[in-house]
């Protein structure tokens, strides 16, 4: 298989101030050096913050938002915007959120102004002679927060893994199932082995103990989405 020299970049992922830099080479041409490279839909920075990915999706469903309130201006029923919103706009956002959750405050409270703009939309449209204000927003739309759906999703994807759903071996070798050895009332479910917190899997298994920790994980799969998601 041939490869394209223009087409090759290369990375390194550090968070050192000084690391090694080599120049490869492909075919007598010097491969050219990147920072941040596109894979599968996520944008991957040389230091792993993930801010060119968060600056890619907000500006995307900002785009989406405004057609969205283009298209939108004559309709009735606010359940169309709903399907139009989660399909079009949270969906993007959600997108591969198990690897890229780690992101900074300031990049959550970013991606959140997303789903402030659309409650505002809502509102503005549908309970025009009510104030606005986005906790009181989300509990009328019934809508949780993207943070804390990202959150979710974190602890369902690890029990996805344990069910048999998801194939990732690292994840099974990172964290274990704890047994213990008297029967308490309150006990984490997952072991996690990383010390690190950005580590995916201990993030997930941090964010499974919490979530789950009343619910059968083995149980129905409708009844375990509906609990860790809506």
């Amino acid at each position: 298989m041939k490869l394209n020299a223009d087409k090759t970049k290369v990375i390194t992922f550090s968070r050192k101030t000084n690391y090694l830099i080599y120049e490869y080479k492909l075919l007598h041409f010097t491969i050219t050096r990147t920072y941040s490279v596109k894979d599968l839909g996520v944008y991957l920075d040389s230091k792993l913050h993930f801010h060119d990915h968060v600056n890619f999706v907000f500006s995307q469903c900002i785009k989406m938002l405004g057609i969205i309130r283009s298209i939108t201006f004559n309709y009735s029923t606010l359940g169309c915007m709903f399907i139009l919103y989660f399909t079009l706009v949270r969906s993007k956002v959600e997108y591969a959120s198990v690897v890229w959750n780690s992101i900074t405050s300031t990049d959550a409270n970013k991606l959140e102004r997303i789903q402030q703009k659309f409650t505002a939309l809502c509102f503005k449209r549908f309970f025009p002679q009510v104030g606005y204000c986005y906790d009181f927003a989300l509990e009328q739309l019934k809508l949780h927060t993207l943070h804390k759906r990202r959150y979710h999703l974190d602890a369902l994807f690890l029990i996805q893994v344990y069910r048999g759903s998801v194939f990732c071996p690292s994840a099974l070798e990172i964290v274990g199932l704890r047994v213990p050895v008297l029967y308490i009332r309150d006990f984490h479910m997952f072991n996690v082995c990383s010390v690190s917190k950005n580590c995916p899997s201990a993030r997930c298994a941090s964010a499974a103990n919490v979530v789950c920790r009343n619910v059968d994980v083995f149980g129905p799969k409708t009844l375990l989405m509906k609990h860790i998601l809506y």
